[in-house]
């Protein structure tokens, strides 16, 4: 049961009835994002090792809508209701016995519990240290891409896809809203939320991925997130479909316009990530 202690510390998240709460079902790791950086493909990957437990559905949004309970995601900030999704229902688990059996004869026996919400990498850092109070041994798997080429694939997935349109029926002026959007601009700042991160957390505790590796080396970059999270890290729990692409959608180069916007727009931040981390993408 929460003690005393961590609830005093928590202000968004609620703990009505203690003695529904139960923090041995809490996370141990999450899989942050932002959105269109790999987090579905890691999640696809991850959710049958035989060590592994995943929360389904995919994402929560439970810690990233505790402050906006008008929004449309928003279903509750109770402690209780976000772990009832960490247990599996016998249906479930007899159901993944039976895959780990057949794809890796090993039996489901998970270690590791976790949920994957892109939306966690732009927390605020008064929710990240409720998270860290909640599991002070919590690890965080931080994905990072192009910020230009991340915010293009976000747009044709919120504005294109989703929506049933093409790109030429979308204006420049409804891009360039979605791209210098408030929320959008955060995804970008990848050196604020990974300090954000570890802040708050333990030494050690926070893995930054890159989406790159999933095209040139998806094999690597998987067995490296399996001994960050300290679960068996082999081969045979790679499945053969590894190096396809989950969630696309679908190939198409920014136009021009688009690009030099985006570029104007991200320049403090490409160079932040570029000191940093040393990354930088060709144009």
């Amino acid at each position: 049961m929460i003690n005393d202690a961590t609830r005093k510390k928590l202000r968004w998240v609620k703990v009505s009835d203690p003695a529904a709460v139960r923090l041995e079902d809490f996370p141990d790791f999450l899989i942050v994002g932002p959105q269109r950086t790999g987090t579905t493909w890691l999640h696809a990957h991850l959710r049958f090792h035989p060590e592994v437990f995943l929360a389904e559905p995919k994402e929560l949004f439970f810690f990233s809508r505790l402050k906006t309970p008008d929004a449309p995601r928003f279903q509750s900030n109770e402690l209780a209701w976000y772990l009832r999704f960490f247990r599996d229902p016998l249906w479930r688990a007899a159901a993944k016995t039976g895959l780990c059996l057949w794809r890796h004869r090993a039996l489901y026996r998970p270690r590791m519990r976790g949920e994957a919400t892109a939306s966690y990498a732009a927390l605020d850092r008064d929710v990240i240290d409720e998270i860290a109070a909640l599991n002070p041994e919590m690890k965080v798997i931080l994905m990072i891409r192009d910020p230009i080429e991340r915010a293009w694939s976000h747009a044709k997935k919120d504005l294109v896809r989703n929506r049933g349109r093409r790109i030429e029926e979308v204006s420049d002026g409804e891009f360039a809203e979605f791209f210098s959007s408030t929320y959008q601009r955060r995804c970008a700042r990848y050196v604020d939320n990974h300090d954000n991160w570890v802040a708050a957390l333990k030494p050690g505790r926070v893995f930054v991925g890159l989406f790159d590796d999933i095209a040139t080396r998806p094999d690597e970059l998987l067995l490296d997130v399996m001994t960050f999270l300290g679960v068996e890290s082999e081969r045979r729990y790679v499945a053969p479909d590894v190096a396809n692409a989950v969630n696309p959608t679908g190939s198409s180069k920014i136009p021009e316009k688009h690009r030099r916007y985006l570029e104007q727009l991200l320049e403090p931040d490409l160079q932040a990530i570029e000191a940093r981390f040393g990354l930088k993408w060709d144009k």
